[in-house]
């Protein structure tokens, strides 16, 4: 189909099917279901409108478009201009008609003026060499796909989504689209065709003029989406863009190359200036040379005056050499002239060292205040960044103590061995090193070999405190026989641990409050191979059991000692250590064969408000896990080792089900786990120690330990309940009397 107005017959076989003959020029195609009238109508129009546009074939093979101009016949020539008809072309070629038929003999030119009707489309132009000429908009024949409607009996326009199943227009898309690969929108390419009368040729030219080869380029396969069918204008904007860039680029280089040629130029200008001030320079100290030679003469010829006293005896003079006066006298001339040249050449240095120290002195003094800048802002980052890591581990703390979470502390024994698998990389972050692999570790602390015990006792202190307040409190310490644990707890005489700093806390701050008195009692048990003992007895008893009473978890019989100054503290606690069990290992000189719990009960009244609180601080030093192949663990120690792993073996048990939220808690498997059960229930605040040891040999244990303590860590036990009630002489009082 070619880009005119009409349609080939070879084009539109349904049209001769239907019988219907081709249009006279100038009117408008007619679809075969149109109205009579709007037929009428048309024909009427083309009747009134007359074309006057004619196709002459000359007999060499030129076609020309002819029309009539003020009576005359012009015609088109190959430079696009107006030319007159000669009159010998009517012999030399023919007309063709709308019907392609010869016409066999050429006309005559017209002279008449064409016949058209006056209405909006009628109107002129000027013209430069043609004067005033009428201009017409003609309606040319178009094609356009409608669809007999029954049910209104006319021919309505088909939408463009169906338009394109159309196998007129579906055979015009696959042209356009096996032509242009890069171009998949099948709905833009029907509303193109139907902008260029349906000919895909048009619409290949009109693409290929606006988005160029690009679309000779398949897209890739599968299911296209609006950014998919419309890729290649996104690409013809990327390399527009890359083009203004490359611009601005070159832009760039050549004001780059200006600034380059301009530095060259001034450096030659400085140095063509450096020699001229050199040369005057030098013609300066030859004319100083010179005014100091003249004015010697000058005083040397004023000296030579006769004087007015009478002439004395002549005094004869001994000959001089003229030349070699003359040869002293241009030397001196010269080391003169040199003498100037090298004062204003010494001066000009030390001018422009002058100005160097002055722009190198404003330099440094712009460097220091920079530096004094960046340093306070630096003091002002490390300021904010403290500020804002306190709050953090406030609020992280906050967090922690609503969630009800167990805080883990973890911390490193000192060792003297050379190589370690611990890296401790921050203070909340430790890594194990194991056969060439690094595994990481989160905790709420981790203390390095480092730390001393009063930094260790220092991140306990903020839930120990709360005991005062009613809570209650559980601290444990757990890992490998030999880790620390018991140092942790119990120190030394000197330097001593959690346990007595704790006890000496909570008298300080008992001992602080006036309007509440204090009263505290401590009690030491162990649980040697799955039994009680109590270690404040003054006399072997018999065997303590554990009794529950709703959430209540007591052991009856248990001596419990009255405290209130720190000596008390000391001679209890040496008193429970002397009775504990301690025995030799192969990994362990003073290997606690048995499990310390240690309570301290907290009970204060308020004689102002009249409210009463009991809180409980347990202090637990659970005994080191072993591993037999290595401590050689024989007799009563492989008994005691034995019933030491089943019990930590039920303490993970415990905490595994609490991390799991599990229906059943098995705090009945073992008297650790039972006792330990108020604890563990929500109803108390929980710290726990996880001690390790750096040695490379004791990697395994030391990665089982960390583990277990990071278990812990995942475990929320609650919100723990503060144990406050009214006191019984209050409730007396309280009570209405009775009439």
């Amino acid at each position: 189909m070619g880009s005119g107005a009409s349609v080939s017959e070879a084009s539109r076989p349904e049209r001769q099917e239907a019988g219907q003959a081709e249009a006279e020029p100038g009117q408008p195609s007619t679809p075969a279901g149109r109205s009579d009238a709007t037929l009428q109508e048309t024909v009427a129009e083309g009747e009134e409108v007359s074309l006057d546009f004619e196709s002459f074939l000359h007999n060499n093979g030129t076609l020309y478009s002819c029309f009539n101009h003020h009576g005359n016949r012009v015609y088109v020539d190959e430079s696009q201009n107006l030319q007159p008809f000669p009159k010998e072309w009517y012999s030399q070629g023919h007309f063709l008609t709308p019907n392609n038929e010869s016409s066999g003999q050429a006309h005559a030119p017209a002279s008449s003026q064409p016949a058209v009707r006056e209405d909006d489309r009628t109107g002129s132009i000027y013209i430069q060499g043609k004067g005033t000429v009428m201009t017409y908009m003609f309606e040319e024949r178009v094609n356009v796909c409608r669809f007999w409607d029954p049910h209104s009996g006319v021919w309505l326009l088909l939408p463009l989504q169906w338009e394109i199943n159309v196998e007129f227009v579906k055979a015009r898309v696959q042209r356009v689209m096996s032509t242009l690969p890069g171009l998949v929108d099948q709905k833009e390419i029907t509303a193109a065709l139907r902008q260029c009368n349906y000919d895909p040729e048009e619409v290949i030219s009109v693409y290929l003029t606006m988005f160029g080869e690009i679309l000779l380029q398949a897209s890739a396969g599968g299911n296209h989406n609006y950014a998919d069918l419309n890729s290649f204008r996104a690409l013809l904007e990327r390399d527009r863009v890359i083009e203004d860039l490359r611009q601005k680029l070159q832009t760039k280089e050549k004001e780059v190359d200006n600034l380059f040629q301009r530095n060259s130029y001034l450096a030659r200008e400085v140095r063509y200036l450096s020699e001229v001030v050199q040369h005057l320079n030098q013609k300066l100290a030859e004319l100083e040379a010179d005014q100091q030679e003249a004015r010697e003469k000058i005083r040397s010829l004023l000296n030579r005056r006769a004087p007015a006293v009478p002439p004395a005896k002549t005094i004869t003079k001994p000959a001089v050499d003229t030349d070699q006066l003359r040869q002293v006298s241009r030397l001196t001339r010269e080391l003169n002239v040199s003498n100037k040249q090298l004062r204003s050449t010494v001066h000009q240095a030390l001018t422009d060292m002058k100005n160097q120290l002055e722009e190198l002195k404003g330099a440094a003094g712009k460097l220091t205040q920079v530096e004094q800048e960046a340093a306070g802002e630096v003091e002002e980052l490390r300021s904010l960044y403290r500020k804002e890591a306190v709050e953090r581990k406030s609020l992280y703390n906050k967090l922690l103590e609503l969630q009800g979470n167990i805080r883990v502390f973890c911390r490193c024994r000192k060792t003297t061995a050379s190589s370690s698998c611990l890296e401790k990389t921050d203070d909340q972050e430790v890594v194990v090193v194991q056969k060439g692999s690094k595994k990481k570790f989160q905790f709420d602390k981790v203390y390095s070999q480092t730390s001393t015990q009063e930094d260790v006792f220092a991140g306990t202190l903020p839930v120990i405190t709360s005991c005062v307040d009613g809570y209650n409190v559980c601290i444990l310490a757990y890992g490998q026989t030999g880790s620390g644990k018991t140092y942790t707890m119990m120190g030394s005489k000197e330097n001593p641990g959690v346990n007595i700093r704790s006890i000496r806390e909570l008298l300080r701050i008992c001992a602080e409050k006036e309007k509440v008195s204090y009263t505290l009692k401590i009690s030491m048990l162990e649980i040697y191979n799955d039994s009680l003992n109590d270690l404040l007895t003054k006399s072997a008893s018999a065997a303590l059991d554990i009794r529950v009473q709703g959430k209540s978890v007591s052991v009856p019989g248990l001596t419990q000692i009255q405290v209130q100054t720190e000596a008390d503290i000391l001679n209890v606690m040496e008193m429970g250590e002397k009775n504990r069990k301690i025995a030799s290992t192969k990994l362990n000189t003073q290997s606690s064969r048995s499990h310390l719990v240690v309570a301290l009960e907290v009970e204060g009244s308020d004689e102002v408000s009249g409210l009463t609180s009991r809180g409980t601080l347990t202090l637990c030093d659970l005994a080191g896990s072993e591993r037999i192949s290595k401590t050689e663990a024989e007799g009563q120690r492989l008994v005691e080792a034995a019933a030491i792993n089943k019990s930590l073996t039920a303490l993970g048990q415990v905490f595994s089900a609490l991390k799991c939220n599990a229906l059943h808690v098995p705090f009945r498997n073992s008297k650790l786990t039972h006792l330990l059960q108020p604890c563990l229930s929500g109803d108390a605040k929980c710290c726990v120690f996880v001690n390790v040891s750096p040695d490379v040999s004791d990697a395994v244990e030391t990665l089982s330990t960390l583990q277990f303590g990071s278990t812990i860590r995942q475990v929320s036990l609650g919100k723990a309940t503060q144990n406050i009630v009214l006191a019984k002489t209050t409730r007396l009082r309280s009570k209405p009397r009775r009439r």
